[in-house]
């Protein structure tokens, strides 16, 4: 069995390598080659923390395995990162355990290159300003699969944390140098005023901007929350919004950002335009006009993370990288 750290996977793969995995992930769903169970998510009493259990299978390249991924708001107190995963890989003829890799990275880079992948298909395609609700890892990934598929010219942030936005940005300026204007938003409306496509990437539990100030035209990827009670998108932006998914079943069941606009009949189940592998097969329409707004809804899937994995596993066979035990 091989074990993967974070040093291993950086140096292995990139995230222009990541965006190309996961649009062949998303056809391989649409086309039914893909085997994802409805995840496991335990929900700690008494708190807003969560331990998720997520298998999948890839049929063509006989990726298999489960991610664990701990998802934890209450160490923000602490100062200690919000989330934890590790992936765990098995061969698909003999069922044994060939390897073990650190998931926060594979989990940031696929989150972020999905939403990548969602912004090419559906953002105007002359869309040149993002703006990110949130300052952490997910964030910084968030900009960096943007800035691989756009030609930015402005990155604005908004977070409660003005130290973390400080050190995004900072982060975004070592990236970009002068070549794009990055700068801090003193309010989600500054966020949605300059800003042609979105990203929520928070741990709020309710929605982080107004929905009547989305400019029309805007693209929107809302990709922080997972569970049927949260929610980061209020029911104007949901009303106003053409909306796609990463995946029907898993996104009716566990996003709240549909499932509560769903049950108090501000939308139905007919506004969810297709997924995300329809769009990428060409078998569905994305956005159809320039002033229409876009939402993209992503809560993720275990298929994502092994596909990753099973490209970084190849490549360590090779190199013979990390642990073999």
């Amino acid at each position: 069995m091989r074990i993967l750290s974070r040093q291993d996977i950086e140096a292995l793969i990139s995230m222009g390598d990541v965006i190309v995995v996961m649009e062949e992930v998303f056809a391989a769903l649409a086309r039914g080659e893909a085997l994802v169970p409805e995840r496991t998510v335990l929900s700690l009493q008494g708190t807003d923390n969560s331990i998720l259990f997520m298998p999948g299978y890839l049929v063509k390249s006989g990726g298999v395995g489960l991610k664990a991924v701990s998802v934890f708001p209450s160490n923000l107190a602490h100062d200690i990162p919000t989330i934890s995963a590790q992936i765990l890989l098995c061969d698909s003829e003999t069922g044994e355990t060939k390897a073990i890799l650190e998931g926060v990275y594979i989990t940031a880079l696929r989150t972020a290159a999905t939403t990548a992948v969602a912004t090419k298909y559906l953002a105007p395609t002359e869309a040149q300003s993002l703006g990110v609700f949130g300052a952490g890892v997910q964030a910084r990934s968030q900009v960096e699969s943007h800035l691989a598929v756009r030609s930015l010219k402005r990155i604005t942030v908004y977070d409660p944390d003005r130290q973390r936005v400080a050190a995004l940005l900072a982060h975004v300026q070592s990236l970009v140098g002068g070549k794009c204007e990055c700068a801090a938003a003193g309010s989600p409306a500054e966020v949605l005023a300059t800003s042609e496509i979105i990203v929520t990437a928070t741990t709020s539990r309710t929605p982080v901007f107004e929905g009547r100030s989305v400019r029309e035209g805007t693209h929107i990827n809302a990709i922080g929350s997972f569970k049927p009670d949260v929610r980061e998108v209020d029911d104007t932006t949901m009303s106003r919004s053409r909306i796609f998914v990463d995946s029907y079943e898993h996104a009716l069941k566990e996003a709240g950002d549909l499932i509560i606009p769903m049950k108090s009949g501000i939308i139905d189940r007919r506004d969810i335009r297709a997924e995300l592998g329809e769009l990428i097969l060409g078998r569905k329409k994305g956005r159809e006009r320039a002033d229409e707004i876009t939402l993209f809804k992503s809560v993720g899937m275990a298929v994502q993370d092994i596909a990753v994995a099973e490209v970084v596993y190849r490549k360590a066979c090779e190199r013979n990288l990390g642990l073999v035990v």
